[in-house]
């Protein structure tokens, strides 16, 4: 009842509460005995008040963490999102390229972006861009291919095949570049073309009409522009055929070494001069032999793995 008379507010109790709290915290970490009235009680167990302090700081910390965590990920959201927006506003003027190439013996089809078709023969390789620019399309070329190009007036379409520079807006056309070859040579099958030869002596550019073929020679550096009657055959080999027509025999050689991936070993001069006039399947070499050494008097013979030797029977 006394107690009740000395502290008759709530404040007052706890005012009164926590005086002595403190001064009971200070006596247990002094090692100091409690006035418990005469009743017993535990000792203090410092290292247990440790514990729970520590567990409710890990609390405090993993509250903390979580909370730097939600920061750290907002941030990135908003970095990501200026990078995305950043990424939009690239300049398309510096395209990724990419690569395609056909092994000896292998002729692949390539589908562009624009819906353009390429058939790539053996031996060959196509380099273009993963996305057009807005104002141009531009490929380039090494050995052969045959290009139906989708047809956009707005975007022209480019071929750089050696040191012949090929325009077209949509049309039908077979291209031969080889490094070994002595001569770059297009042939127009549909549409039109403008071909030009920037590294010429007499350089201009040329108009080609469909059933042509324009010849560039890479060392006197001229070009010729003709009509030709059998313009469909430069491109039949996307078809799985070969047609020689007046073909001496190392131009005849050089071609199934591509097709074929074989070595040849002419062992004659005089053969050397022989032409060739055939059409044949391109899956049977040995029959193509047959019907060459039918035409002329020349016989093949394996001498290794792939390598044939040429010879007069």
């Amino acid at each position: 009842m006394h107690f009740r008379k000395r502290h008759q507010t709530d404040s007052e109790i706890l005012k009164y509460v926590s005086g002595h709290i403190d001064k009971d915290i200070n006596r247990l970490l002094n090692a100091e005995s409690l006035p418990m009235g005469g009743c017993d009680v535990p000792d203090f167990d410092k290292f247990g008040v440790y514990e729970s302090l520590a567990q409710r700081i890990g609390r405090s910390e993993r509250r903390n963490v979580w909370t730097v965590c939600k920061w750290a990920c907002a941030i990135a959201l908003v970095l990501l999102n200026v990078g995305y927006l950043a990424y939009q506003n690239i300049d398309l003027s510096k395209p990724v390229y990419k690569e395609v190439c056909s092994l000896k013996g292998e002729r692949l089809v390539v589908l562009l972006e624009d819906g353009t078709r390429v058939w790539l023969n053996a031996d060959s390789k196509l380099v273009y861009p993963e996305q057009f620019a807005k104002d141009k399309r531009e490929v380039s070329l090494v050995g052969e291919a045959y290009f139906e190009v989708k047809k956009d007036i707005s975007k022209p379409f480019m071929v750089q095949a050696d040191e012949m520079n090929i325009r077209v807006t949509g049309t039908s056309f077979n291209v031969s570049g080889y490094p070994t070859d002595s001569v770059v040579t297009t042939t127009l099958d549909e549409g039109g073309i403008v071909i030009s030869y920037p590294y010429a002596e007499k350089s201009g550019t040329y108009q080609m009409a469909p059933g042509q073929t324009a010849i560039y020679e890479k060392g006197s550096r001229l070009c010729k522009v003709m009509k030709n009657e059998y313009y469909k055959d430069a491109s039949v080999w996307k078809e799985n055929k070969l047609i020689f027509r007046n073909a001496p025999l190392e131009e005849v050689l050089t071609t199934l070494s591509r097709q074929f991936d074989v070595s040849f070993d002419i062992r004659s001069e005089k053969i050397a001069a022989f032409t060739y006039n055939f059409t044949c399947k391109l899956n049977n070499l040995s029959g193509i032999f047959e019907m060459m050494s039918a035409i002329t008097p020349i016989k093949f013979n394996e001498i290794s793995e792939n390598v044939y030797a040429v010879k007069e029977k």
